[in-house]
């Protein structure tokens, strides 16, 4: 896997993974001699989720280091106890998800990811660079803005509203794009912050994700490993469509978000593919 697609199936970003190759917590798989390229393994995805969550919990590089390096559900513990004061109900919940992490990486068989043809579609969107810590409130907000622009344009809406999110490239706020399809182009007012868009026909692998989006990175981390092994990344920005969301139920559980993956040239599980 390429970093930028390893950045964005592992919610790692690209400055990150550099740092963490120059302090050797997470080493690439191979470097090119001639470029600098680095390239990861899908078993790699594994390391960097539970460095994603041990640093989610403030835990220090070192003890990361440390539970990485020992693989010991023993040591994890240890490491995990030093920080209970922050972790509290949260501990048992995190021991689960890292001792299925270290496991069974990214599960290569029985996959529930599926491959489809996205016809091209009209939208209207809303770009923006936004920091992840204000995200939330950002999108809420961008689709408030894209219903009205809906409403007060005459616009056919022909499904659920979605964003696209390109490569992870640092910490710094990154460019996202909310949009909502429509039947045909509209007129809008010079004023407004949306304008109209096309997503272009895309060959895409998918996944849906279940539930909350606190949990968004473990389908990513799926997905991303299924595009590695059976597919080519087309080095395009990922679509999500939030099919069922928080502004049509309270239930949680009940959420629906599609994560489809453009890619090039899908070819069967088993067959074997060049690694440019």
């Amino acid at each position: 896997m390429p970093i930028g697609m390893f950045s964005r199936a592992s919610s790692l970003s690209i400055k990150s993974l550099r740092a963490h190759h120059e302090s050797g917590l997470l080493v690439p798989a191979s470097i090119d001699p001639r470029t600098g390229y680095r390239t990861y393994t899908v078993d790699q995805l594994a390391d960097a989720a539970v460095i994603v969550r041990l640093r989610a919990l403030d835990v220090s590089l070192a003890d990361v280091r440390e539970v990485l390096e020992a693989r010991d559900p023993t040591i994890t513990r240890k490491v995990l106890e030093r920080h209970q004061d922050v972790m509290a109900g949260r501990l048992a919940e995190t021991e689960r998800i890292i001792a299925e992490l270290q496991s069974a990486p990214a599960t290569a068989t029985h996959t529930p990811a599926h491959v489809r043809t996205d016809p091209a579609e009209h939208t209207l969107r809303i770009r923006a660079v936004v920091d992840m810590t204000t995200f939330d409130v950002w999108i809420e907000r961008a689709f408030r803005l894209l219903a009205i622009a809906v409403a007060t344009s005459g616009a056919e809406r022909t499904g659920p509203p979605g964003a696209l999110y390109g490569e992870v490239l640092d910490d710094e706020p990154e460019p996202v794009e909310a949009f909502v399809p429509i039947a045909e182009p509209v007129a809008l007012t010079r004023a407004s912050e949306v304008g109209v868009g096309e997503l272009p026909q895309r060959t895409v692998a998918v996944l849906v994700h279940a539930g909350r989006y606190d949990t968004l990175m473990d389908t990513y981390r799926s997905l991303g490993a299924w595009v590695a092994r059976h597919a080519e990344h087309a080095g395009e920005r990922v679509r999500e469509r939030y099919v069922v969301s928080a502004a049509d139920t309270a239930d949680s559980a009940a959420w629906r978000t599609e994560i489809a993956w453009p890619i090039v040239d899908p070819v069967s599980p088993g067959t074997a593919r060049s690694n440019p």
